[in-house]
């Protein structure tokens, strides 16, 4: 943990040398400052991870200070310590860039945890950076977001996948983009400057596929007036993306298994082998394992697609990558609509991240779209978003009176429970959907009598 280094601002030395004793405890490098000047000397000269800032230093804010420390390093993950624990201050310091907060006075159990989550943080964002600064070489997609920990693994397995010419399977719940990782995939291999090609395969009528896939004489059924070259043929030396593999028929399964295993195809009404000189790829929204037990799907030709699985995970389960993705799509909409949009307000950011997104990216897409297209001002705001995202869910709703710290809990509480539900009990499926480190998960679970 050494290659962490913490910077402390606090202007009050007994707690600055109790909150820099603990993370030395803990195996932190910890460097202090007593003044926000102090501070940005500090972040000039040294490869700062993370700032812990009071929120109330003599004569400025540690807003203030967290403003231009990222100005110097918009890496530094900032965590604000305050007195004033409501709901405006948080709010004002997480807008400025703050990732998290902690209460004083200090229940130094939660400080170590909120301080393990932005180390995590820290090192996700690093790996990330390293990444797409890799894949960017390679293939310039503005599609391509990767902030959640989810989405970084997908990087990380596009980036291994780039550099192979193995068979692909890409799995995922409707919309949620594995088109953007398969173009990914090929723009960054070797295979770049080649064709690339995908068919929709319940798009075709099931007695046309082996046609559309492998081509056909003149004369190899009714209706074929002259030569057909199929995807196989067109797509040589690229890359061809069989979408919703699962829809294809069975005996066209067979004659693709002979493509992967022999590399070579005939066109209907030919006994002429043609070289197969095409990187397979395929993409399914169903579950393959079921559609095997039930004759549907043969196993020898799923073993051969699956030789890098790549699970994209439904936006649910990847809400850090919401605000990315919605300034991703601000900036292709706003020009086709001759609108100058800066960005969208916090209250209609908030409204999208309480949905769970049953479309996942391409129904936030539609979202956002159809948000420009209303929006009278700079800023996406609450009346441009649909009705059905503005409203809450008695669970979403906190009572009266609660402090900050209480609601907090109320959704941690709701977000572990729903994790842990939704991963059948698997506290390490649970941790990387809630993009935290099963140890920390547990410390949680303990926190809120949930360990049992």
């Amino acid at each position: 943990m050494s290659e962490v280094l913490i910077l402390v601002v606090e202007d009050d030395p007994l707690q600055r040398r109790l909150i820099k004793q603990n993370l030395e405890r803990e195996g932190y490098v910890v460097m202090e400052a007593a003044t926000g000047r102090a501070a940005l000397e500090v972040v000039g000269r040294y490869p700062v991870d993370i700032a812990v800032v009071d929120y109330k230093l003599d004569g400025e804010t540690g807003v203030e200070v967290i403003c231009e420390m990222l100005k110097q390093n918009p890496l530094i993950t900032p965590v604000v310590v305050t007195a004033f624990a409501n709901v405006e201050t948080a709010v004002e310091a997480m807008r400025q860039g703050a990732y998290d907060y902690i209460v004083k006075p200090l229940d130094f159990e939660k400080f170590l945890m909120v301080i393990e989550r932005a180390r995590e943080r820290q090192t996700l964002r690093r790996e990330v950076t390293s990444l797409r600064t890799s894949l960017e070489d390679k293939f310039s997609s503005k599609n391509l977001i990767l902030e959640s920990p989810q989405a970084a693994e997908v990087g990380r397995l596009i980036a291994k996948a780039a550099g192979s010419e193995a068979t692909v399977l890409i799995s995922g719940e409707t919309g949620t983009g594995k088109d953007v990782v398969a173009k990914t995939i090929h723009f960054a291999s070797k295979r770049k400057d080649g064709p690339y090609l995908a068919v929709n395969i319940p798009s075709l009528p099931e007695t046309l596929v082996e046609g559309e896939l492998f081509g056909a004489e003149k004369g190899a059924y009714t209706g074929a007036t002259e030569r057909k070259i199929g995807k196989f043929e067109a797509a040589s030396g690229g890359t061809l993306l069989l979408d919703e593999i699962g829809d294809l028929p069975v005996q066209t399964q067979v004659k693709l298994l002979r493509v992967l295993q022999e590399r070579e195809f005939s066109r209907l009404g030919s006994a002429k082998a043609l070289k197969a000189d095409v990187r397979i790829m395929a993409a399914t929204n169903r579950d393959l394992g079921a559609l095997m037990k039930e004759g549907r799907f043969r196993p020898d030709l799923f073993y051969r697609l699956n030789v890098i699985q790549i699970q994209v995970p439904p936006l649910r389960e990847r809400k850090e990558d919401v605000p990315a993705l919605v300034d991703l799509f601000i900036k292709k909409y706003a020009p086709r609509e001759s609108k100058k949009i800066e960005g969208i307000t916090q209250e209609a950011m908030a409204a999208l991240l309480r949905y769970s997104f049953p479309g996942n990216i391409r129904e936030l897409e539609n979202i956002i779209e159809r948000a420009v297209v209303f929006a009278d001002s700079s800023f996406i705001t609450l009346a441009d978003i649909p009705v059905f995202l503005k409203e809450k869910k008695e669970d979403e709703v906190a009572p009266e009176g609660l402090s900050l710290d209480d609601q907090v809990g109320r959704l941690e509480v709701r977000e572990i429970k729903r994790a842990l539900i939704e991963a059948g009990g698997v506290k390490a499926r649970a941790a990387r959907a809630l993009g935290i480190t099963e140890r920390v998960l547990g410390y949680k679970m303990k926190a809120y009598g949930l360990d049992g």
